[in-house]
């Protein structure tokens, strides 16, 4: 076997970052910028306010009570007709261009309007209070959105306030799915004595897409090697393939003799790792394969750890693991086994700090359990006992 981060570092070693692409920024949610953004425009373009109210002059509003004449009104999109002198005003909404002369604005809320057209003005104004200054935000030819960058949605407002409508993204990758075993059903079937319903291929799949990569079903094999090996096969037009099911030692775990057979170079076959150890990590062509264990935790937690890095590097992002965080530990947890778990934990906040406690589980074949769990506790190699109070370090994987 070999250590978690010696099968990282070769995941990571052996997959590369996919071609640019040209999307619509529509499309482009998720994925990771392939070049510098450079702005045409100021932002704003122009003094504006920042609230509805009355552009004025702030020496006029510095002893109270003031009136002043109100020379136009200005809506959002439209430009001032008459410049400000002392003694006058205008009345403006949010996002209007400043008038000539003014060099504040008072909030409506803090006026009063008078029968005669004129305002009167409830509280001093300081010079500059209320209006966004042109360029203030950015400026023309310079570079708001840098290569590499996460495109969420206020990345995608960027651009489109700089005129970008189509933007060079890293490619998602294309992710196929294989689940294996006799004894799995679809899940509209009630299994038979014996059987259980496919749930990785669905579990995986969801882990797939919330990394907005595209993914799809490529079927189910029987434990016999002339259902699998076509199935593969079909995978080697996916950028990854994950194959679930078949990789222990077992009689009829036949899927690493299948990856021999079609000389799919191989890396590793198991990890010192809990739950999660019978892992296969191999490539044919340009397509990287993971074949991961039965178990639905253990599914879950190589892909945590192994396939998540691989598709966020195939997808051009620095960031490639899972946030860790040191956490003080609550409950007790004991061991006999040496190499290092990943058990599915509660994280949370409390007075600044964070704190952590094991979920009630019961091994890798507990899915349900992990449905309570928003985290990894990382249990170390040699670490035989965690007690409460003590520092643990801890991965993230669901909102706090």
């Amino acid at each position: 076997m070999i250590s978690v981060e010696e099968a990282y570092r070769i995941v990571l070693e052996n997959v590369s970052t996919l071609p640019p692409i040209r999307v619509h920024i529509k499309e482009a949610s998720g994925s990771c910028l392939a070049e510098d953004i450079v702005s045409d425009i100021d932002m704003p373009p122009f003094d504006k306010s920042a609230m509805d109210g009355y552009a004025v002059i702030a020496e006029d509003a510095l002893s109270m009570p003031v009136e002043l004449e109100v020379v136009e009104s200005i809506a959002a999109g439209f430009l001032p007709q008459k410049g400000i002198s002392r003694g006058q005003s205008a009345k403006i909404m949010t996002g209007a261009a400043i008038p000539t002369g003014a060099d504040a604005v008072i909030k409506v809320e803090d006026t009063e309007s008078l029968e005669d057209g004129r305002v009167r003005l409830l509280r001093p104004v300081r010079k500059g209070e209320n209006i966004c200054i042109k360029g203030e935000d950015f400026q023309a030819g310079q570079v708001v959105l840098k290569k590499g960058t996460a495109l969420r949605p206020q990345e995608i407002g960027v651009l489109a306030m700089v005129g970008i409508e189509k933007v060079t993204v890293f490619s998602r990758p294309r992710v196929g799915i294989i689940a294996t075993g006799d004894e799995l059903v679809e899940i509209g079937r009630k299994p038979a004595p014996g059987q259980i319903r496919d749930s990785n291929s669905y579990c995986l799949a969801a882990q797939v897409k919330e990394l907005r990569a595209e993914v799809e079903f490529l079927g189910t094999a029987r434990d016999k090697k002339r259902e699998i090996i076509p199935l593969v096969k079909k995978g080697f037009k996916k950028d990854i393939l994950l194959i679930t099911g078949g990789v222990s030692m077992g009689e009829y775990d036949l899927v690493v003799d299948v990856l021999k057979v079609l000389s799919i170079n191989t890396f590793f076959e198991k990890v010192s790792l809990r739950p999660g150890k019978p892992v296969v990590f191999g490539k044919k062509y340009k397509t990287v394969v993971f074949a991961l264990p039965g178990n639905p935790v253990s599914t879950y937690v190589t892909f945590e750890l192994f396939v998540w890095p691989a598709i966020r590097k195939m997808m051009g992002f620095g960031s490639l693991s899972r946030p860790t965080v040191k956490a003080e530990m609550e409950g007790e947890i004991s061991r006999k086994r040496r190499r290092r778990e990943y058990r599915p934990a509660c994280l949370r906040i409390e007075d600044g700090r964070f704190r952590v406690c094991p979920v009630e589980w019961h091994g890798s074949a507990d899915l349900l359990g992990t449905t309570k769990a928003n985290s990894l506790l990382i249990v170390p190699e040699e670490t035989e006992k965690l007690s409460p109070g003590m520092e643990v370090e801890v991965m993230i994987t669901g909102e706090l």
